[in-house]
């Protein structure tokens, strides 16, 4: 039997097939994935193992796709920065006592940095021009120093100090509390003693020895930052510069 169908009636001119409702072939990047994907790799690798080629492999897309998010590997790590930044307990300053807030700020610091170790090189690399909210931070910080009456000549100096023993804290994490016991207490009888000791107040203070270490760390800090500045004796008390 002939077809009825007309010379118009070809297969180009079907209906186009409507498009498919499933799943994108290629994954779909947004800035958080990105960022939890770098955070990843740079736990995994360390700083040298985050490049833009080795992001996109994790992420299963092209470099090229990656640069339509992100410009570069040094934005990339200013994101990963920024979200940092952003967990970091900030509230006590202009609330309550400077001693507090910095205290409050510093643990909530330790705790980001025992999570994530992998963020202290970021941290220190970079440069604060691209991490807006990192800046704020600190703008909030250094209000709480300026607004308690320290000179400026000393805040960015005292933050400083915090941010070191934060971060030499948050790298020892890891190690065991047992650390300092001696395997052969009879042959070193004085770090054998003041070990015990330390352990008992660890047990009477019900704390992990890590936390112990930090409060009392910060606990010096402060009060020694607090009798420098806050009581306005300055830099002729420091002693021991350069040594």
């Amino acid at each position: 039997m002939p077809s009825e169908r007309g010379a118009g009636d070809s297969v180009g001119s079907l209906p186009p097939k409507a498009r498919s409702r499933g799943r994108p072939r290629s994954p779909v990047l947004d800035a958080a994935r990105i960022t939890d994907a770098a955070s990843s790799l740079l736990r995994a690798e360390g700083m040298r193992g985050l490049t833009m080629r080795s992001l996109a492999q994790r992420l299963g897309v092209s470099v090229g796709a990656l640069y339509n998010h992100v410009p570069s590997r040094a934005g990339l790590l200013a994101a990963v920065q920024e979200r940092f930044a952003a967990e970091l307990d900030t509230s006590g300053f202009g609330v309550v006592s400077l001693r507090e807030a910095l205290a409050r700020w510093a643990w909530s610091y330790l705790r980001q940095l025992r999570e994530h170790p992998e963020l202290v090189p970021v941290i220190v690399e970079v440069p604060l021009a691209q991490a807006p909210r990192t800046s704020s931070m600190y703008q909030r910080v250094i209000g709480g120093f300026t607004a308690a009456g320290w000179p400026d000549e000393s805040v960015i100096a005292s933050m400083s100090v915090l941010e070191t023993f934060i971060f030499g804290a948050a790298l020892d994490s890891p190690s065991p509390d047992d650390v300092y016991e001696p395997e052969d207490p009879a042959q070193l009888p004085l770090l054998a003693r003041t070990y015990d000791a330390f352990a008992s107040a660890v047990d009477r203070q019900q704390a992990r020895p890590r936390d112990l270490i930090f409060s009392m760390g910060l606990d010096a800090i402060l009060t020694g930052l607090h009798r420098l500045w806050g009581t306005g004796r300055g830099w002729a008390d420091v002693r021991s510069v350069g040594g």
